[in-house]
């Protein structure tokens, strides 16, 4: 008896010292001392680095630029692109939405259980815009989570290496898709089963039941980066699971589908069901996408000129870079200018009923344009001496004279940019003529090589011949533009129009090939051919007198909108068509920049040691740089103990000078600048013989 009550006393005071847990809300931390100087505070954090965004536009004019106008650039900055982003972004959006409604439905309409000896399977033909169909991919995800019962699985090539580690991709992405109690409890279940292994898909299997999941949409980009014989293997797993578990596979396919049925066997293809998708051309893209940033719009402040423009054109179109990247480019476009003129501040006041006053440094880099003096230079030959006089001195007269130039150049750009639509549109409703695209109009029109092009005598010359019918719609489209006169034209078209006898026959003008006959004359054996034309109606003389006024409009529409745009007083602020740095960023030569830095370092570091050495070799030079020009003399395979010989040769000490301690430095540096040579990428050791290099980089190549 006395055993047991002092066990249970013993009991007693063990449950007395157990240890207890004291839970402190957050609100309550500051109660409990100073916060420890190791944990870090998000809040002070974030608004440090929200005030560092708000500072990333820096003083420019020798920092003598006052905050406002910084301020002013940085909120042009955003309220330009963010315009400008949207629109791209809806493009982007709207280019491929038929084909992602079709996925979509595709998913929705096909049933996994109705046939579980073949998985239904999309093949989404990318072809080269295969990097641009991300947004795509992203919005078919979007819409299929919609759905709770369906999940989306994507198979990267990179993270699937193997069977066991696709099998493992699949089950972990697929139940880690839900709240935070579900994962808990199959963790809890989990743990009471620990037979099956990571990668049994009947877990997954039961998970799909648990949850009520209908489709499990995997999808493959890149397909053909993934082994063949992997891809056999998972597809053969997969479907003998199909019964159990309802797969839906998407491969994005970047060659063809008959390529990507090349590299399956004939036993895996015929386990799947598939249905094919076409997305639209990588070139189509972005077209659609410049044309929508280039399009005239009477809010827009910022105009990228030709050369820049062409060169992120080429650079999308050689490389098939993303939409996404192509976007990134004109975000840095605008910003670079934005960032580094200090003149852009005046579009942000340019259209406010009082501007803000100009330092006098902004009125000095005005004067320093060249646009600026062109257009002193003019006054003067025009003898306007006063206004050219008091544009040199005075500030207050030059601001207002800046502020009206800046408008009347956008307004300019921007019929120059409704002329430019309005020759693309003039393309677009004449059946016969070939259609330019947008881009190589706009970039002549930019260029001002577009006025006297023949493009343009073409497009007007087709116009003269166009039948009624066929004028009615285009004086309907041509109604969206500035172009004067146009409605009254329509009206007195729909007129003429009303007062023919026969509707059913257009009326045409004397320049139609219908009024033009040819006769052949043969005098002296010799065949002469001749044109006539035929007697016009009264209809079809009243329609040509009509066709010339329209044709008169026109061309003096076009004479006076297509304009050189470097032609206007102060385009530096609105007009951002600088190609040096630009290139340097979109087009960048990284080797060749890293080749002139080792040949030629006296460029980089200016000093006066080694300025300008004729023979290149110099010991005051960087070891590395003393290696590379000695291994551009060598051979395809260099000799290291002839190397060190010809390095020691430039950097070793002259007589009775130095040491071994001098040698041991000079081989220090030069193993560094053999390390550094070979993480380049221009020598590695030979496998033939242990004491020499492969050469592996020539310069110029």
């Amino acid at each position: 008896m006395s055993d047991i009550e002092n066990q249970t006393n013993g009991d007693a005071a063990l449950d007395e010292s157990q240890a207890c847990y004291v839970y402190v809300p957050a609100s309550s931390t500051k109660a409990l001392g100073p916060r420890s100087k190791k944990r870090r505070k998000i809040s002070h954090a974030t608004s440090a680095s929200e005030g560092h965004q708000e500072s990333s536009f820096v003083p420019l004019l020798g920092g003598r630029e006052e905050p406002e106008s910084v301020a002013a650039r940085a909120s042009t900055f955003e309220s330009a692109w963010d315009e400008q982003e949207t629109l791209l972004t809806r493009v982007l959006n709207d280019v491929n939405s038929q084909t992602v409604d079709d996925i979509v439905k595709f998913i929705d309409d096909v049933d996994p259980k109705e046939n579980t000896n073949r998985i239904p399977t999309g093949l989404v033909a990318a072809g080269l815009s295969a990097n641009a169909s991300q947004s795509m991919f992203a919005a078919v995800a979007d819409r299929i989570k919609e759905n709770a019962s369906h999940l989306v699985i994507s198979m990267v090539a990179s993270q699937c290496s193997n069977l066991k580690s696709a099998l493992k991709l699949i089950i972990r992405d697929a139940t880690n898709q839900g709240s935070i109690d579900d994962l808990d409890e199959e963790a809890v279940d989990a743990c009471q089963d620990v037979r099956l292994l990571d990668y049994d898909l009947q877990s997954l299997q039961e998970h799909t039941q648990k949850h009520s999941i209908t489709r499990m949409i995997i999808y493959f980009p890149n397909s053909e980066s993934i082994d063949g014989n992997l891809l056999a293997d998972l597809i053969d797993v997969l479907s003998s699971w199909q019964g159990r578990i309802p797969f839906v596979l998407l491969f994005e396919i970047a060659t063809s589908v008959e390529l990507f049925q090349e590299k399956l066997p004939r036993a895996t293809i015929r386990r799947l069901q598939g249905t094919s998708f076409e997305t639209k051309d990588a070139a189509e893209t972005l077209e659609l996408m410049f044309e929508a940033f280039t399009s005239p719009r009477q809010s827009r402040l910022l105009y990228i000129g030709p050369n820049v423009s062409k060169m992120l054109l080429d650079r999308q179109m050689e490389y098939t870079q993303s939409a996404q990247a192509f976007i990134g480019s004109l975000k840095y476009a605008h910003m670079m200018h934005l960032f580094a003129n200090a003149l852009s501040s005046l579009l942000h006041n340019v259209n406010m009923p009082e501007p803000t006053p100009l330092q006098h440094e902004h009125c000095e880099a005005i004067r320093s344009l060249p646009s600026f003096r062109r257009y002193v230079e003019n006054l003067l030959e025009d003898g306007e001496l006063s206004d050219s006089k008091k544009l040199l001195d005075d500030d207050t007269f030059l601001q207002d004279t800046a502020y009206d130039l800046v408008q009347q150049g956008l307004r300019s750009l921007h019929d120059l940019h409704d002329a430019i639509a309005m020759t693309h549109t003039i393309q677009s409703s004449i059946p016969s003529k070939t259609k330019n695209p947008w881009s190589k109009l706009w970039l002549m029109g930019m260029s001002g090589d577009l006025a006297e092009s023949p493009l343009v005598r073409e497009v007007l010359l087709s116009v003269r011949k166009l039948p009624s019918d066929s004028m009615s719609n285009l004086l309907s489209d041509l109604s969206a533009h500035t172009i004067p006169d146009v409605l009254d034209l329509q009206n007195n078209l729909n007129n003429l129009l009303s007062t023919t006898k026969d509707h059913t026959i257009p009326l045409r003008s004397e320049y139609d090939v219908h009024h033009s006959t040819v006769r052949t004359t043969v005098i002296a054996q010799k065949v002469s051919l001749s044109k006539h034309k035929s007697t016009l109606s009264k209809e079809d003389a009243a329609y040509s007198h009509l066709v010339d006024r329209i044709d008169l409009r026109l061309k003096n529409y076009l004479s006076k909108s297509l304009i050189h745009p470097k032609s206007l007083p102060l385009h530096e602020i609105f007009l951002f068509d600088i190609k040096s740095p630009a290139r340097e960023v979109f087009a960048p030569a990284p080797r060749q920049a890293l080749e002139r830095a080792l040949s030629a370092p006296h460029d980089y570091l200016d000093c006066d040691c080694c300025d300008g050495r004729e023979n290149g070799l110099a010991g005051t030079q960087p070891a590395t740089a003393i290696l590379y020009q000695l291994y551009l003399e060598s051979g395809a395979v260099i000799n290291i103990s002839d190397l060190w010989s010809a390095f020691y040769a430039i950097l070793g000490p002259e007589d009775g000078e130095g040491g071994e301690g001098r040698e041991e430095q000079i081989l220090a540096l030069f193993y560094r600048g053999l390390a550094e040579l070979r993480y380049l990428g221009m020598v590695k050791n030979s496998r033939k013989k242990t004491d020499h290099l492969t050469k592996l980089a020539w310069k110029g190549l």
